[in-house]
Formats: C-alpha cells, sequence, structure tokens
C-alpha cells in the first residue's frame, strides 16, 4: 500500500505546510495566497513536486525584486 505524502511549498528556503492536504493543488494555493501574496505572483504545477522524506515539496520560483536605477 502506497503512503500519502504530506504536501509543502518552499519559499526561499522555508517550508510552508500545506493547511488543506486533502484539496488540490490550486484550491491550496488559493487558500495559502490569502495569507501569503508570493503565491499570486508565481505558477505551480502538479508536476513539479519533489518528494523529500515524507513531504511533496512544491517551490515558489519567484521574479527577481525591483530595484531602482
Amino acid at each position: 500500500m502506497s503512503k500519502k505524502l504530506n504536501r509543502a511549498f518552499d519559499i526561499r528556503g522555508t517550508i510552508i505546510d500545506c493547511p488543506m492536504p486533502d484539496a488540490t493543488l490550486d484550491e491550496s494555493i488559493r487558500s495559502l495566497s490569502k495569507s501569503n501574496p508570493l503565491f499570486r505572483q508565481t505558477k505551480i504545477y502538479e508536476e513539479e513536486g519533489q518528494v523529500v522524506g515524507d513531504r511533496l515539496i512544491y517551490k515558489l520560483y519567484l521574479p527577481p525584486p525591483k530595484a531602482k536605477g
């Protein structure tokens, strides 16, 4: 029998556990974007998840910060 992996997100080295483990990836991201606007600035795909221990971790690739000048 296969074990269900816990979904988590990596934002610049900080791991955030998914608050809705039984929801779809899109529903989880929508929920997290309410408290963390960084989730609105990127697109995450199911196939990008990497298994690390008992977690399926999705890395957020954020745009570079804007600089004045």
